[in-house]
C-alpha cells in the first residue's frame, strides 16, 4: 500500500483533492480533523498554557485559541508540541488499519506534513498551489476570515513550500485553477502513473 503525502497551504483545495482520492477507493486521514480531536484531548494542558478563554461551554473555541497563537510563534509552538504528538500517532494507526484492510493507498492530508514529521511515512507527496488571491478568496469565503487574519496565518505557514520538503521521493506538484473536472483529471492521471488501479465508490 502507498502512503501519499497531500500537502499546501491554505485554501489551496487540498480537499478537493482529497474527496477525489477518496473516491476512487483511496483510504484518506483529514490530518485537521485529527487536529480537531486533539484538541478536545488536550484542553486541560491547553489551558494551563492558555488561560481558560480558549474553552467555552466544556468545548475548545478553535477561533479564540488560533487568533492567539497565529499572531505569537512561540504560542503556536506551544500549541503544536502539545497536540502534533497525538496527531502523528493517530495518523499511524490509521496507515496500519488502511494496510489491514487493504486499500491500494491512503492519503494523508496535510498542511503540516513537512512540520509535523509525517512526510517520513510518506511514499509519495502532492504539493497543492494556487495563487494567494484566490486562497484568500477561498479562506474569507469558508471561514470569514479577514485579510488581516488571512496573513498572520500565511506568515504561520512559511514553512509550507516545496523548498521544505526538500529532494522528498515521489515529490509532485500539482496546479488547481479550481475546476473540479481539472482536479479529477489529474488525480487520475496521477493514480495512473503510480500504478494505483482506480475503483470509483458508487
Amino acid at each position: 500500500m502507498l502512503v501519499i503525502g497531500l500537502t499546501g497551504r491554505a485554501c489551496a483545495g487540498k480537499n478537493q483533492y482529497a474527496s477525489v482520492f477518496a473516491e476512487f477507493g483511496c483510504a484518506v486521514v483529514d490530518v485537521d480533523l485529527l487536529g480537531h480531536q486533539a484538541l478536545e484531548e488536550s484542553k486541560q494542558a491547553l489551558v494551563r498554557e492558555f488561560g481558560s478563554k480558549v474553552v467555552e461551554s466544556g468545548e475548545v473555541n478553535r477561533k479564540v485559541l488560533g487568533s492567539l497563537v497565529f499572531s505569537d510563534p512561540a504560542k503556536l509552538r506551544t500549541l503544536e508540541r502539545i497536540t502534533h504528538p497525538v496527531m502523528v500517532q493517530a495518523c499511524k494507526a490509521r496507515i496500519e488499519e488502511a494496510r489491514t484492510e487493504g486499500a491500494p493507498a491512503l492519503v494523508l492530508n496535510a498542511a503540516l506534513l513537512s512540520r509535523m514529521g509525517l512526510a517520513v511515512l510518506c511514499d509519495q507527496v502532492l504539493f497543492i498551489k494556487a495563487p494567494l488571491l484566490v486562497r484568500y478568496r477561498r479562506c474569507a469565503f469558508r471561514e470569514g476570515l479577514t485579510l488581516r487574519r488571512f496573513l498572520l496565518r500565511e506568515r504561520a505557514q512559511k514553512d509550507i513550500s516545496i523548498k521544505t520538503l526538500g529532494r522528498k521521493a515521489g515529490l509532485q506538484v500539482l496546479h488547481n485553477t479550481g475546476s473540479k473536472a481539472l482536479i479529477h483529471r489529474q488525480v487520475a492521471t496521477y493514480c495512473a502513473t503510480i500504478g494505483i488501479s482506480i475503483s470509483p465508490n458508487g
